[in-house]
């Protein structure tokens, strides 16, 4: 498959997030049987994104959220979140996002995180990652201000944390992530997610010079979670050195 370009995508996103923007802070939620949110404006975005991609790309496979699992005869395999943070979408807060993400075997390979109340778009493709047009340097130390780390909504019921800086709950992983890729954040505890919250921001962190492991320590692999199933464990996300450093820190609660 010809990739699409890292503008192709970042505009497919923008298409979709305007979509979204139609339906937020006016869209009823309902429970699905994992108890997970979902509204029209996750389904409404799906179907716009699949139709646009099975348009354009029809050979490749397609994995989404809201339940599209389309074979296709390429290696590679878009993975779609229509609203990454649906929870906080209901709650009124900005912090959602579209992500749309190319998988190639267990490699994310292309992604975009577009946040569409913050004007943000974050993307990736051929090796290098940007944020609203401005490439990203590789991951160092982390910038000026507070130090801090981004985490689940549920922390605090499952983790004990010895990290000496802030915790961050802000309402989406994939946000989470590529707050990490930015520099910002040190490094992210995910939780157990699914592919489609790891792939998209996963190529922006792998640009960068970071990687997803398991709080265990094991590599994960992007392309075992593609039965839908949650990971088997904890995720973190970061440079390899802010994960050996983060790990010792975070235990089970």
């Amino acid at each position: 498959m010809g990739l699409p370009s890292r503008a192709e995508l970042e505009a497919l996103a923008a298409r979709a997030g305007a979509l979204a923007l139609t339906h937020f802070r006016r869209a009823p939620a309902e429970r699905k049987a994992d108890r997970t949110l979902v509204t029209r404006a996750d389904r409404e975005v799906e179907a716009f994104l699949v139709g646009e991609i099975g348009a354009r790309w029809p050979e490749v496979g397609i994995i989404a959220e809201e339940g599209t699992a389309r074979q296709g005869r390429e290696a590679e395999r878009f993975v779609i979140d229509p609203i990454d943070g649906t929870a906080a979408f209901v709650a009124g807060l900005p912090t959602w996002c579209v992500c749309v993400g190319i998988l190639r075997g267990g490699d994310a390979v292309a992604g975009v995180v577009h946040l569409p109340c913050l004007g943000e778009t974050y993307g990736a493709a051929e090796g290098t990652a940007w944020w609203n047009g401005t490439q990203l340097p590789p991951l160092g130390a982390p910038g000026e201000g507070d130090r801090f780390i981004t985490a689940h909504a549920k922390v605090h019921l499952r983790h004990r944390i010895g990290y000496s800086g802030k915790v961050r709950s802000l309402g989406s992983s994939a946000y989470h992530v590529v707050l990490v890729a930015r520099g910002v954040a040190e490094a992210a505890l995910v939780g157990r997610a699914h592919v489609w919250d790891l792939v998209a921001p996963g190529a922006l962190l792998s640009a960068v010079g970071g990687r997803y492991e398991y709080l265990s320590g094991a590599p994960v692999d992007l392309a075992a979670l593609c039965d839908g199933q949650r990971a088997p464990e904890h995720v973190l996300a970061g440079s390899p050195g802010a994960l050996a450093s983060l790990r010792p820190l975070v235990a089970r609660a």
